[in-house]
């Protein structure tokens, strides 16, 4: 009896058994959508909404990450898996990459001082795109000069949004002269105006109390615009001119230091005045000059007559010395060498 009752048991699970499996494997083909296929649609270049309503309508499920590039419009779609025309079935997951609408910020790196080469390295690690190629006269023949971001420079640690358009300034070496210009008296704006103009580079040093540096003076430079004779002074584009610049120099110390000839004699009138106020007010100076004006009356009158000679004072006066006979009828003997040492 309890033999032919566990066989009849293992009779009905083994029944049971066969039964599920039958159902698994029929209802295989309704769990796995089996034959129930299509193609994946072309999403890239549409807008979100309108690539997931499109999905939506196909019973697909969407997943969706972001990214950032500039020239793309917010929300596009960049990237979709799978690709475009694959053959999946419905109720696949299709993923989808698409643009920011808002860019992030980052931290804009220091390009200034690198190799060409290494500037456009850095860019791509922080995903900056590279803009135009300015180059400008500059000793540095290859180096990055400037970085500008929307035609301004734009200083490192300065936040820059995410895939921005960086525009580099290269030096290409020194090359062709212009002249100086004269800059003393101008405000540093307008200094700064005329600089740029003629490509040249400034290296400034600020004196005094600066409260506002765009109005600050430029009272002294190097090279200057003409030299003490007055022909104008030529410098390499690119090169660098010194400017020191004060806030509120005063009109004296800007006469004195305009170039040309007129400050060479300026500087010559203020020696000799310096000099006549000083012996006006030194006895012992005035003493000395007397006593040598003196010396020379008497040198001169001593050098027109020397002993019995006479010395002429002219070429027309000059003739055959009359020369003194003394007592034993020899001519007295006058070394020139000796009269010179006397009166020396």
């Amino acid at each position: 009896m309890l033999k032919r009752s566990f066989i009849f048991n293992l009779f009905l699970v083994f029944i049971v058994l066969i039964g599920l499996l039958y159902t698994f494997f029929n209802s295989l083909n309704w769990l796995t959508n089996h034959g129930q296929e299509t193609k994946v649609p072309k999403l890239e270049g549409k807008n979100m909404k309108e690539a997931i309503k499109t999905l939506e309508s196909q019973g697909f499920h969407i997943q969706i990450d972001s990214t950032f590039i500039s020239y793309k419009k917010p929300l596009e779609v960049l990237y979709q898996e799978p690709e475009v025309g694959a053959i999946v079935k419905i109720g696949r997951t299709i993923f989808l990459t698409v643009n920011r609408q808002k860019p992030p910020t980052i931290k804009m790196p220091n390009l200034v001082g690198l190799s060409f080469r290494n500037a456009l390295l850095v860019m791509q690690s922080y995903r900056l795109v590279m803009g135009d190629t300015l180059y400008r006269p500059d000793v540095a023949a290859g180096a990055i000069l400037d970085q500008l971001y929307k035609g301004r420079t734009i200083a490192a640690g300065d936040p820059i949004p995410f895939g921005s358009i960086v525009s580099l300034v290269v030096g290409e070496g020194l090359k062709d002269e212009v002249d100086v210009p004269n800059l003393i008296g101008l405000r540093w704006i307008e200094a700064q105006k005329i600089l740029s103009d003629l490509q040249l580079t400034a290296n400034i040093m600020w004196e005094g109390a600066i409260t506002d540096s765009m109005n600050a003076i430029v009272f002294m430079q190097d090279p200057e615009a003409i030299n003490e004779l007055d022909f104008v002074n030529r410098i390499l584009k690119g090169d660098l001119i010194d400017l020191r610049i004060m806030q509120n120099p005063s009109p004296d110390l800007i006469q004195k230091n305009q170039p040309g000839s007129k400050k060479l004699l300026g500087e010559i009138e203020n020696e000799e005045m310096t000099d006549s106020i000083a012996n006006a007010t030194s006895p012992k100076v005035k003493m000395n000059r007397i006593d040598s004006n003196k010396t020379k009356t008497q040198i001169q009158n001593k050098n027109e007559v020397i002993g019995t000679v006479k010395i002429p004072k002219s070429e027309n006066e000059v003739s055959k010395p009359h020369k003194k006979k003394s007592e034993d009828n020899s001519p007295l003997k006058h070394s020139d060498n000796k009269i010179g040492n006397e009166y020396e």
